[in-house]
């Protein structure tokens, strides 16, 4: 075992020539991003995913609402089933489940208060 008392640490220093001929790229050859999906430009419908069923899937949003919407009546439900139980005080449910159910509460606050900022 070898003491380093009174070593001087010098840094690493690494020799590196970056020489761009060199036929090395840092970035793809081609680079595709979806911009906007579900959006439509001059006839082009820009298109994510699959669905088992395209119809049903585009009549649910255009009754029901968004996935954001639908989602946000989920957490609304799932606020009311939290506090009417009284799940954050339950001794049946471990910490980290009492933290979770913590987590969701917040999220839907704060979109409550996005909501009530924003009209």
């Amino acid at each position: 075992m070898s003491s380093l008392t009174g070593a001087v640490m010098q840094p690493m220093v690494a020799n590196v020539h970056f020489q761009p001929w060199s036929g090395v790229s840092l970035a793809p050859g081609q680079l595709y991003q979806p911009i906007l999906p579900g959006w439509q430009f001059s006839g082009l419908t820009v298109n994510l995913g699959s669905s088992s069923n395209p119809a049903i899937e585009q009549a649910a949003l255009d009754a029901v609402g968004s996935y954001g919407k639908q989602i946000g009546h989920l957490a609304e439900a799932l606020e009311v089933l939290i506090e009417k139980l009284g799940l954050l005080d339950s001794p049946k449910l471990t910490e980290d489940q009492r933290d979770a159910l913590k987590v969701v509460l917040g999220d839907v606050a704060q979109l409550r208060g996005i909501k009530a900022k924003l009209g």
